[in-house]
């Protein structure tokens, strides 16, 4: 007989279910999230200007983009290196990266103009090679334009970097970038109220003297005003002097065009040399007329719906001109004291 003892049971713990996301190493997550911002953010503009969905669709500042891509992709690999490993496993992972890359990107463009400003103080300018560049920053279509681009390519990267590479992630991903491209155009539109504003400086036609005269055009539009453009604004402006009884006769002088979006026109009436400074309203999407007259000025129609921005013209210091003009978009300021001659 034998006697059989207690057998105690002895308990295996399982073994976890969840697998850490790769990968691990930190310095890996760095290289990767960075090789990530860089290239993300380089396709989101490289569509958006080949598709014509640059915010303000002007490309002049096309060729400073990738360098300022350049310092925001390690910003946001030492973030992914940073980030907690435990927390790789979590539900909400996803979630969780794409919101601090975002924020990532939204905090790297508040804190930007200070790091864009201080290589001029620290005499750096020399050893940088597109420092030019960087005095293209201060011009609200490329801020929004690179905001925008470093908050997706920012979540985006940390998606791809640190959570699992499922169908849905790698979907969540390429719809952040696409949002990337079409969103901020129309957004930048309607929170700037930007429009194609021409502004057509009317002057008088002496005595013996020929109304047919060629108007300087300046266009900050990204599309240049041609010459049959021309004419085609020179003709709607006279006819629409004469509709509002103002027969001169007049020949248009200047033509400034800029912004995009809806299309404004404001024709303004020089009929002697300004004395006084005077801030003309814009038209918001309508025509407008400014009268220069010796009490000052009349608007026709008087009612007509106008923006916050304004047209500036000044006196100018030479008798040779009647005014000195600054036109203020929502993108940038237009004639920069350009003079109009009399005829």
């Amino acid at each position: 007989m034998f006697y059989l003892g207690s057998m105690k049971s002895q308990v295996i713990p399982a073994a976890p279910i969840t697998a850490e996301v790769r990968p691990t190493s930190r310095f890996l997550r760095f290289g990767l999230a960075s090789i990530a911002t860089f290239v993300l953010g380089g396709i989101i503009l490289v569509v958006a200007h080949a598709t014509g969905m640059l915010v303000g669709d002007r490309t002049y500042w096309f060729q400073a983009a990738p360098w300022f891509l350049a310092p925001f992709a390690p910003v946001v690999g030492v973030t992914a290196a940073a980030y907690p490993r435990r927390w790789l496993s979590c539900r909400y992972n996803a979630f969780i990266v794409v919101a601090l890359g975002a924020a990532v990107g939204g905090l790297f463009y508040s804190l930007s103009p200070g790091w864009l400003v201080l290589p001029r103080y620290l005499n750096f300018w020399r050893f940088i090679p597109w420092a030019r560049n960087l005095l293209w920053y201060f011009s609200p279509d490329f801020e929004f334009q690179m905001a925008s681009c470093w908050i997706a390519a920012g979540a985006a990267a940390m998606l791809v970097t640190l959570a699992r590479k499922t169908l849905r992630n790698l979907a969540a991903a390429t719809l952040l970038c696409l949002l990337a491209v079409v969103l901020p155009p129309p957004l930048f539109s309607y929170v700037t109220n930007n429009q194609e504003l021409t502004v057509a400086f009317v002057v008088p036609v002496k005595p013996g003297a020929s109304a047919v005269k060629t108007p300087r055009v300046i266009d900050l539009g990204p599309h240049p005003l041609l010459r049959a453009e021309t004419n085609t604004v020179e003709n709607h402006v006279l006819e629409t002097l004469q509709k509002a009884g103002l027969i001169g006769p007049y020949r248009v002088a200047e033509i400034d065009r800029c912004g995009t979006g809806k299309k404004a026109l404001q024709i303004v009436v020089l009929n002697a040399p300004v004395s006084t400074k005077a801030q003309l309203p814009e038209p918001n999407g309508t025509e407008l007329i400014d009268i220069a007259e010796p009490n000052g000025w009349r608007t026709l129609p008087t009612q007509a719906a106008t923006l916050g921005r304004f047209v500036e013209v000044r006196t100018s210091p030479s008798r040779s001109f009647l005014a000195m003009y600054w036109i203020h978009g929502a993108t940038s300021t237009s004639g920069f004291g350009s003079a109009i001659r009399p005829d």
